[in-house]
């Protein structure tokens, strides 16, 4: 199992408890899922079987981790290019 799906599933079994999560981990394996992998495997059963609730709380999770991350990347190439700058402008004449 990634790290991510680690966290992942901690969310979720946070949410909906770890006896219903390692459950629908089961299920997923039972229909042919992947049952270590949360998105499009037992993110699927989840919806299902106990709703929407977990399956939204999960992903929102997963949005804000994606959007600072991208925060993150942006910061260090402005970073990056301030310092291009910083160097060019120590080279030229």
């Amino acid at each position: 199992m990634t790290n991510l799906d680690k966290a992942l599933f901690a969310f979720a079994s946070y949410n909906a408890g770890a006896g219903r999560i390692s459950k629908l981990r089961k299920e997923a394996a039972l229909r042919g899922l992947d049952p270590n992998v949360w998105f499009h495997n037992v993110e699927y059963v989840a919806a299902e079987t106990i709703g929407a609730e977990t399956v939204t709380y999960v992903s929102n999770i997963y949005k804000y981790y994606i959007a600072y991350q991208w925060i993150i990347q942006a910061n260090a190439a402005k970073a990056e290019a301030a310092q291009t700058l910083k160097d060019q402008s120590k080279e030229a004449p």
